[in-house]
């Protein structure tokens, strides 16, 4: 946050555009609210100080029914004529409001807008376009584009009454300059903009245009909080005939014109993320009184140092004195999990945040139904679930055949187990033979095989292991998992699967397939594009038996869900796999267009385009009429055409 305020109160800076960028759940609101709260108060109690005007607006609710353009002009305009006080300044802001209906009546008439401007925009903010590509664009755009920001006239010719009838974009950029140059004891106005990741690409790029073309003047800030590859990604859409020399998109390139600073917020430390979770619960607990005096106990150890966990059990003693019951139970088992937690939820607050609210609502709903389940339990449960699903899933198969605890569990949580001279035990008791790679054990107390491959309960004579336990078991996210608190070797889990099995897929194809067939399932389902290509890239090279019982489990998931990270991976698994290439297309046919993702719909153009498959499911697409795919489908098949005749 200081690194934000610092920037928008620096007038050598302005006009500037600010990139407040990181991940979906990060906190950028967040943030945004705390910074635009900072600038309000910067003048209270000291008239000397400087004043800001400050501006919200989310492009994502107007994107349905308004055009952007004209939203966003019209909130500047608005917060602006609260600060004018002479009548000169009230004509101006008269005139530039007539200017912003009448650009709303050309966007209801001739849809997007294409401003004139345009064909000076594009060269700046995207230098390395194919000239060639770059001129068809622009004379898609140039008919009719110089009139679009003249002011409809009357039969007479004569202007209309608003005052703003000549007005084009230079001179509203100079008329608005002039304007907010005016303002007395105003330093600057300072526009926040939200949930851009969130909008379509138009609305991304329209965003954009009217604060570079209308807005982008002295004195004026402007503070975009996106994922920057969300909008990225938007950009490349938008625009999907313009092109690197190299490949790719131009969205980096756009982004990077568009931004004089970037503001990235990392990931919570693992510090930072036990001292979220922990503040969430103790809001759950303690009165208005009691929170306002930890929270400030909090704000005073982060201002010390941000390297330490700033609340948990030790510091609610100092500060409360009694701590509630309930408070120390959650706050015990939330330690236990939270170097998995933290780690599995990469630091995300929102995520974070979400979890807890799940687990408690779990909790809750078994308690409702008169059904006892331990927090601590629970909690174990769903972040193996939340981080792991396949390894999870694995942990559920073997919950189905065991009538009460999980032998499996129980043998893995053996192999875990520290040794018995660390542990304090009797050396002389039965335990451990030896120990394997990284100090795990070989055999396990008395596990014994069963007929189906499975681990029986212990008995005396102490059999080898069984091989998927072992390698379940080895992994080191598991290895970590099953030393937290507490142990479930004894614990019958039936009850608690009941209410933690969110994201499981219960198919009959997947719940078949061998543990390493279903890891790589997971993996390439992954929404981190390297990690996905390279299991498609492993699957590839899978025997033909095992690579199309995996595509079965991959198409059972696609089906069941076709907004699921499956169908990115089912196309480009079709793409590597010339065999997966019939099945894959054929579970798409099976799937109404319009629950089709439009945005990766367009991946589906990159398969053979002879095959009887393929072209068939192109074809119900484009013929579809839901909304975007044609389109999609159509532009993908010209940019493949064009690529193909270079």
């Amino acid at each position: 946050m200081d690194a934000l305020v610092v920037a928008l109160t620096e007038p050598r800076l302005l006009p500037l555009t600010v990139g407040l960028l990181g991940d979906w759940g990060s906190g950028k609101s967040s943030l945004m609210k705390i910074t635009q709260q900072e600038l309000l108060e910067i003048r209270a109690g000291n008239e000397t100080q400087s004043c800001y005007a400050c501006v919200e607006f989310s492009p994502w609710q107007y994107e349905d029914y308004d055009d952007v353009k004209v939203a966003l002009m019209t909130k500047v305009l608005d917060e602006v004529s609260q600060r004018t006080t002479e009548k000169a300044q009230q004509e101006q802001v008269s005139r530039l409001r007539g200017f912003v209906q009448n650009l709303g009546q050309w966007g209801r008439k001739g849809g997007r807008l294409a401003l004139t401007a345009a064909p000076l925009l594009l060269p700046t903010v995207l230098p390395d376009i194919d000239p060639t590509l770059a001129e068809g664009m622009l004379a898609g755009v140039a008919g009719g584009a110089g009139r679009l920001l003249e002011e409809p006239q009357d039969a007479t010719g004569e202007d209309d009454d608003r005052g703003g009838a000549r007005l084009d974009a230079g001179r509203f950029r100079a008329e608005f300059a002039e304007l907010v140059a005016s303002l007395d004891g105003t330093d600057a106005v300072v526009v926040f903009i939200d949930d851009l990741d969130r909008c379509l690409p138009g609305t991304v790029v329209d965003t954009f245009e009217a604060i570079r073309l209308f807005l982008n003047t002295p004195k004026t800030a402007y503070v975009i909080a996106a994922n920057q590859a969300v909008v990225e990604s938007a950009i490349d859409s938008r625009y999907p005939q313009l092109q690197q020399p190299g490949g790719g998109g131009i969205g980096a390139n756009y982004l990077e014109k568009m931004l004089q600073i970037k503001v990235v917020i990392p990931p919570l430390a693992a510090p930072e993320a036990d001292t979220y979770v922990n503040l969430l619960l103790a809001e759950l607990h303690l009165d208005d009184e009691q929170f306002t005096a930890v929270l400030g106990e909090t704000r005073g150890r982060r201002a010390a140092g941000v390297l330490q966990v700033a609340f948990n059990l030790g510091v609610a003693g100092e500060v409360l004195g009694d701590v509630p019951v309930e408070l120390v139970r959650d706050l015990e088992w939330a330690a236990s999990i939270s170097e998995v937690l933290g780690s599995g939820l990469r630091g995300n607050p929102r995520q974070l945040k979400r979890f807890l609210n799940n687990l408690l609502l779990k909790h809750r709903s078994a308690k409702r139904r008169g059904v006892t389940l331990q927090l601590p339990v629970l909690a174990k449960l769903m972040a193996l679930e939340e981080q792991h699903v396949s390894d999870f899933q694995r942990l559920y198969a073997w919950q189905l055949t065991a009538p009460g605890p999980i032998p499996e569990l129980a043998a893995a949580e053996s192999v875990n187990a520290p040794p018995a001279d660390a542990a304090g035990e009797d050396p002389d008791e039965e335990h451990t033979a030896g120990s394997g790679e990284g100090g795990q054990s070989d055999r396990v107390p008395s596990a014994r095989r069963s007929p189906g491959g499975r681990t029986r309960r212990p008995t005396d004579d102490q059999p080898e292991i069984a091989e998927e336990v072992r390698n379940w078991a080895g992994k080191s996210h598991i290895t970590a998992w099953l030393r937290l608190d507490p142990p479930l070797r004894e614990i019958d889990l039936r009850p608690y699967f009941t209410y933690s099995r969110d994201r499981l897929t219960l198919g009959v194809a997947v719940t078949r397939l061998p543990p390493r067939l279903q890891e790589l399932l997971s993996k390439v389902q992954s929404e981190v594009a390297g990690a996905r290509r390279g299991a498609c890239g492993e699957i590839a090279t899978l025997p033909a038996g095992d690579r199309l019982h995996l595509v079965e489990a991959l198409v059972e998931m696609l089906i069941r869900r076709a907004d699921s990270p499956a169908f990115v991976a089912a196309l480009e698994l079709a793409e590597r796999a010339p065999d997966t290439v019939r099945p894959v297309c054929e579970a798409l046919m099976r799937i109404p267009p319009a629950a089709i993702p439009v945005h990766h719909a367009g991946k589906a153009a990159r398969l053979p385009g002879d095959n009887p498959a393929v072209a068939s499911l192109l074809e119900r697409w484009e013929n579809s009429t839901a909304p975007g795919l044609a389109t999609v489908i159509r532009r993908a098949r010209e940019m493949r055409q064009l690529s193909g005749r270079r």
